[in-house]
């Protein structure tokens, strides 16, 4: 069987849904600028479902890598030589697009007259990893969360495997664990020293800055070291998880849309809990997803096409392709209806762009990296 097929083949088809739902999310979060002038009950739930499409993006990441790291950590024979390999297979599949799409970013924005402060920082994941994040290229700030564990652990697991006799597993364990405290010590800090008053600032001195994010990612990882350790737990927590995750996403949704908590009368709620909970909630969710195998070719295709594509949807749809749509078609007198044709053109040009850098860029460069690597 070629390749290509036996990876089609060996695809969990509710980890794609699961990716698809995340970008879908995002997507129409991104699209509320289009209406920027209209509020109401299913707008504020559109907006809220940005939260949950990147929180599913972080925990389904930490839970996909977290498998590969466990595995090679484990492994008595782990090295500097099993870490490289690691390091350079998650370099091609990110980087490439990543620095294709910032390089157009900046050369078109830098055209159009935009003062872009700080460019060298995006090269590096740096654009917010301590600090809130720069205006220029806003939807990056995921990428430093997801990545920025991914090029650390393989080394602090080198500096592990140097204790001999210990029980590796038990290391990964509490490695993982003690990042997340770690990242909620850090938040505890923030809480402290930070007096916010619109979640404009929150959203950008808190939830956009990695320092205090990754461990939606190492829920993610978490989740795959119980998968691991526990399967016979994790194979009869499907419905128990998914019910849970419903009735945490439900109560958080009644908070922030109908009783609206201020964020200048409960920090504690938004700086402390909204978001690990909205990350515990994902997370839960992973049993289910996890353990949908597979699902009729009407349904799997297009899952699968938008599940390939979603990397480079995400990288393109707001910043280039929404943002300049916006910048040339000025959609401020239009009414709704031609608010929705915007809409529909915005959505064709965004899929068909980002088909087009994964087909001719992303992979290919695949192709080259699972026969080089």
């Amino acid at each position: 069987m070629p390749d290509n097929q036996l990876k089609e083949k060996n695809k969990i088809f509710g980890l794609d849904l699961m990716r698809v739902l995340a970008i879908l999310l995002v997507l129409a979060a991104h699209i509320l600028w289009i209406y920027q002038d209209y509020s109401n009950l299913l707008t504020k739930a559109i907006n809220f479902s940005g939260f949950i499409g990147v929180e599913l993006f972080f925990v389904l990441s930490g839970f996909l890598i977290g498998k590969s790291l466990l595995k090679l950590f484990v492994n008595p024979d782990y090295n500097y030589k099993y870490a490289s390999i690691f390091l350079r297979r998650r370099w091609f599949r990110i980087m490439p697009n990543y620095l294709l799409v910032l390089i157009l970013n900046i050369a078109v924005f830098s055209y159009l007259g935009y003062q872009i402060e700080g460019a060298w920082k995006y090269f590096f994941f740096l654009q917010n990893f301590i600090h809130p994040m720069l205006p220029f290229f806003p939807e990056s700030w995921s990428m430093s969360i997801k990545e920025i564990p991914y090029f650390l652990l393989p080394f602090a697991f080198l500096l592990l495997a140097r204790i001999k006799g210990a029980n590796r597993n038990r290391l990964f364990l509490l490695t993982i664990i003690g990042s997340i405290a770690l990242v909620m010590l850090a938040k505890v800090e923030y809480h402290l020293r930070t007096d916010n008053h619109t979640l404009a600032a929150w959203n950008v001195s808190l939830r956009s800055v990695a320092l205090y994010r990754i461990d939606a990612v190492m829920l993610g990882i978490l989740a795959s070291w119980i998968q691991y350790n526990f399967l016979h737990i994790w194979t009869k927590s499907v419905w128990f998880g998914l019910v849970l995750s419903q009735m945490i996403l439900g109560a958080l949704a009644y908070l922030v849309g109908f009783v609206k908590l201020p964020i200048e009368q409960y920090p504690v709620f938004w700086n402390l809990l909204f978001l690990p909970l909205i990350s515990v909630a994902a997370a839960l969710m992973l049993p289910f997803f996890a353990q949908w195998k597979s699902a009729p070719d009407a349904l799997r295709k297009p899952v699968q096409f938008l599940g390939a594509v979603s990397y480079s949807v995400y990288l393109l749809h707001y910043s280039f392709v929404l943002y300049l749509m916006k910048y040339f078609i000025d959609t401020y007198y239009m009414d709704l209806w031609q608010l929705h044709t915007f809409t529909v053109l915005y959505l064709t040009v965004t899929f068909v762009v980002s088909w087009c850098l994964y087909e001719f860029f992303e992979r290919p460069l695949m192709k080259i990296r699972d026969e080089r690597i």
